[in-house]
């Protein structure tokens, strides 16, 4: 991880993919420090997880139903 600016903060990824993080200028407390106040963590996670359980297979609603949602 490299500063190169104070305002910005820039990474390389594993991947070789560049991210660049800036902070614009606040009044924000939370955020007086700039990038000074963030700190790099360490990922908890690699890869993807699991995959989602499917959604149900519903059949199609008749058109004066769909239309009802819109007010119609």
């Amino acid at each position: 991880m490299q500063t190169n600016d104070p305002t910005e903060l820039q990474a390389t990824l594993a991947d070789g993919r560049r991210m660049t993080l800036s902070l614009p200028a606040t009044d924000a407390k939370w955020a007086a420090d700039g990038i000074g106040g963030l700190r790099a963590v360490a990922p908890t996670h690699t890869g993807r997880g699991d995959e989602p359980p499917a959604l149900p297979e519903e059949p199609a609603l008749p058109l004066q139903v769909a239309l009802l949602g819109l007010g119609a």
